[in-house]
């Protein structure tokens, strides 16, 4: 999917419940704002030695830098008794090779991938910088990840998949004044100034349709503000609204009052569920989106009122909703929780509103509120 968010780059739901996104936080998408992964085949003839170009692979075992990342991360506990690995790279292509390393195993079911819980960048004179920590089993690498010229620097793809959603991404680095940079955004365009077609004052006098339509076809940018708080801006020039592709698939559907003011919002559906629009005052806002699978987003009618869901159902081991009631200034007047979740010998816990509770409670409680 093509939706680029302006401020975070997540890979997954950011709702309380939901897995945490695959990176530091980093000014730009998403989430729903998936990288699009880099194409490396595992049985590239492009590999090569000396670091500087083409397709490097993933070298397991010791070396100095492996001995460097140990020597500044010895007392975290997530490293002891696992294994390093590390992509040899030569950003200045000075003879002095830079490393990414990672410390986990194989994936054993696919050679092509690695586990690793943390990425660690490594500059040629051994100093360390630790990239990501999630401490989350279920990250893999591409075995072999790609290295190129881009506008005469080097640039190094790091890229894999969260294997708990089933989501790619992709992180791009160059070595900028000797220090390592992430030039995703950069790269992709995401950085540069969006130029509306329209001015303020123009914008002031269009309809809520008339500001819809403008956001649809790419001539002005909305706004939005997360559950978290989180904010900025999205546009839709690079989307291909297909229907039929599931990886592309944007489609607008009728309106609704979702923030129970008596208008009507406008609803964009994707492959992760619906995005909510408020469209007056000359802006577009969106306040509500799909995350991902551990955050599918819809609305329910429940006492009343419209809510936004987010859910998790998905996933082996828990079921998760999340819900949360607009008013018409676009702020959270209520919420509630309910879930459960199965540890390993396939027991289940009920939980509402994150107090524990018994299953016949939990399915009262959910025939209550989607009348099943």
């Amino acid at each position: 999917m093509k939706k680029k968010k302006a401020v975070y780059v997540l890979i997954s739901a950011s709702i309380a419940f939901a897995l945490q996104g695959c990176g530091e936080e980093n000014p730009g998408l998403l989430e729903n704002d998936v990288k699009e992964k880099s194409t490396v085949e595992s049985d590239s003839t492009e590999d090569i030695t000396n670091g500087t170009e083409g397709i490097i692979k993933l070298e397991e075992g010791e070396n100095e830098y492996t001995e460097a990342v140990y020597e500044f991360a010895s007392s975290v506990d997530e490293i002891q008794g696992e294994q390093f690995a590390s992509y040899l790279v030569d950003f200045d292509e000075n003879g002095k090779n830079e490393a990414f390393v990672l410390c986990g195993h194989q994936d054993e079911e696919d050679e092509t991938r690695w586990y690793s819980s943390t990425v660690w960048f490594v500059n040629e004179s051994l100093e360390v910088e630790q990239l990501f920590g999630w401490y989350d089993p279920n990250v893999t690498y591409y075995v072999e990840e790609e290295f190129k010229d881009i506008d005469g620097e080097k640039c190094f793809y790091l890229s894999g998949y969260n294997t708990f959603d089933d989501e790619p991404f992709s992180y791009m680095y160059m070595l900028k004044d000797g220090s390592i940079a992430d030039v995703t955004e950069d790269i992709n365009g995401e950085n540069e100034a969006f130029e509306s077609k329209y001015t303020k004052e123009e914008l002031e006098v269009m309809t809520p349709q008339e500001l819809f339509d403008a956001f649809c076809n790419g001539e002005i940018q909305a706004e939005f503000t997360d559950i978290d708080g989180n904010t900025g801006y999205i546009n839709t020039k690079d989307w291909g609204w297909s229907e039929d592709d599931m990886n592309d698939y944007q489609k607008v559907v009728d309106p609704y009052d979702v923030d129970n003011d008596g208008e009507l919002e406008y609803i964009i559906d994707t492959i992760y569920g619906i995005m909510c629009f408020d469209c007056k005052d000359g802006k577009v806002t969106m306040f509500a989106d799909g995350e991902g699978t551990a955050a599918f987003c819809s609305y329910i009618t429940y006492n009343n009122s419209t809510w936004i869901l987010y859910q998790d159902t998905m996933h082996e081991g828990r079921s998760m909703y999340q819900l949360y009631k607009f008013n018409g200034n676009l702020q959270i007047e209520d919420s509630m929780n309910l879930y459960w979740n199965e540890d390993e010998d396939g027991n289940r816990t009920y939980y509402y509103n994150d107090d524990e509770i018994s299953e016949e409670t939990y399915n009262d409680i959910y025939s209550d509120i989607f009348g099943e």
